[in-house]
């Protein structure tokens, strides 16, 4: 979730076409934060990284960046849009910067139309849905990818990144981290022999059986997930029972200042379920006025292996719209414009924990 009197986290740098980004670690705790590293691009789109942080001190912070080849410069950028002929796939290389002292495990998958969808990875060009990778500290590497063929008409394609995914503790501080953290994305508009976007269909509140939260509920542009509507409290982990039905929450919430748009997409294991079990339709598409904000009901079916599971929501803001203009400059969506995930829950199955 994300609201206006705490800094969140931590923030990816998302792409090295800007002149200057910089990256800092937040303390969950505090209003205070860490500044880790500054990344400066010259002229000719080749960068230098320069550290301002007690290594010692380093929780998280990963680069990522999707180019059409294996080269850090502004014109091998894929930006926010590729055109493409139909039956044609989109490749090109997935870069992942792990900025850490440690050594780190990531999950990769690809969201084509807000469905997660297998894709081709690696040199070995395996393909899959979930692609996992290892990277050691402070190293850097460029991940080939390819799509299946797409269709004639306007693709909205994400690749994500998901950062510790094998990390199951049950501790608060470790699932309080994980707010609005280890998670990045890169996202584009795919043309393929088209400009026409798709007619989003927006669900609304009586289909929805949702409920309102009122102005004062404490969350902006954002998400949060509970077990009570409308609720402030922290879901963190739970108990559950292999193979049973599991009701949560899911509180999503315009900013005071600004409609938003917005598809949301649950995820068990990393893996896509609708919002409703049973439901045929994975992805749920919303829209809020200027400061509404709603609870919706949701459910999974709890899985059935033995262990600690993680059930996670991601907000992807500004669905089928288009990410730039035809100067590549991103265009301004009028609401945060970066995909979030919500906390990690811990779902404790046979006793695991």
């Amino acid at each position: 979730m994300r609201n206006k009197r705490i800094l969140l986290p931590a923030i990816v740098i998302l792409g090295l076409s800007i002149a200057v980004a910089t990256v800092f670690l937040s303390n969950n705790d505090a209003d205070d934060y860490d500044w880790m590293m500054r990344i400066s691009a010259n002229g000719s789109g080749n960068y230098s990284v320069q550290t301002t942080y007690d290594e010692g001190k380093v929780g998280e912070s990963f680069g990522i960046g999707l180019y059409d080849a294996p080269i850090h410069t502004a014109n091998h950028s894929l930006h926010h849009s590729v055109a493409l002929h139909a039956n044609e796939s989109l490749a090109g290389y997935f870069w992942v910067s792990n900025q850490m002292t440690t050594e780190n495990d990531y999950l990769i998958f690809l969201l084509s139309d807000y469905e997660q969808v297998p894709f081709f990875f690696g040199e070995d060009r395996v393909r899959g849905v979930l692609h996992p990778v290892s990277l050691e500290p402070f190293e850097e590497r460029f991940f080939r990818f390819e799509t299946d063929p797409l269709s004639c008409g306007v693709h909205d394609l994400e690749i994500v990144l998901v950062m510790k995914p094998y990390e199951h503790s049950l501790e608060t501080s470790f699932r309080r981290s994980t707010d609005f953290s280890y998670l990045g994305s890169k996202r584009l508009n795919a043309f393929v022999d088209s400009t026409e976007f798709p007619v989003v269909s927006y669900a609304n509140a009586s289909v929805l059986k949702s409920r309102s939260c009122g102005s004062d509920y404490p969350v902006n542009d954002g998400l949060l997930i509970t077990r009570d509507p409308c609720s402030t409290a922290g879901w963190f982990t739970e108990n559950v029972t292999a193979g049973d039905r599991l009701d949560y929450w899911i509180n999503a919430a315009a900013d005071d200042n600004y409609p938003v748009t917005f598809a949301l997409i649950p995820l068990v294991d990393f893996v896509q379920v609708p919002v409703k079990m049973n439901d045929p339709v994975d992805a749920l598409f919303c829209s809020l006025e200027a400061g509404e904000k709603i609870s919706i009901p949701a459910s999974i079916i709890v899985p059935e292996e033995e262990g600690v599971h993680e059930l996670m929501v991601l907000w992807v803001p500004a669905p089928h719209r288009q990410l730039e203009g035809a100067d590549r400059v991103s265009l301004d969506l009028g609401q945060w414009p970066w995909t979030e995930p919500s906390i990690r829950v811990g779902l404790v199955t046979g006793g695991a924990g």
